[in-house]
This record gives structure tokens, C-alpha cells and sequence, in this order.
């Protein structure tokens, strides 16, 4: 777990709720946020996703976290 999650993950202004795989679920906008354990920021990190529901949103981080890191989008 990084500091970076850390501080999102006790951020009391930040209404996050546990997600699966230890990860944090957030509104930012109108779209949900999932950030994985590892985060750092969104230009040093690849384990987070967005998507329009929560679900959406943990469906578009699993299928980004089972990618090979060669595939991933950098």
C-alpha cells in the first residue's frame, strides 16, 4: 500500500467505501473512480479505472489489472 493510497484512503473529505481486492471506490464527477493499493497518481500508475457505475468501474479495473504489463497503456 502506497503513501499516496494511504492518504486517499483516510482522507475525510473523500467518501470512499472499501472495494474488492482492498480497493477504494469514489465518485469523482459523474463517473465512479477505483484505485487499487498500489496507486501512486494517475501519470505513475496503472491500477485505477473509471466507468459510469460502480460497477462499471470494477469490471473496467479488473479487466485493466488482468492485462499483461506489455499491453498496458502507458
Amino acid at each position: 500500500m502506497t503513501p499516496e493510497f494511504e492518504a486517499l484512503k483516510n482522507d475525510p473529505d473523500l467518501q470512499a467505501e472499501p472495494g474488492p481486492g482492498g480497493t477504494l471506490i469514489f465518485q469523482d464527477g459523474s463517473q465512479y473512480c477505483v484505485v487499487g493499493p498500489g496507486f501512486i497518481s494517475m501519470e505513475e500508475s496503472d491500477c485505477y479505472a473509471f466507468g459510469a457505475t460502480r460497477e462499471e468501474a470494477v469490471a473496467n479495473y479488473s479487466a485493466r489489472s488482468e492485462r499483461p504489463a506489455k499491453f498496458r497503456a502507458t
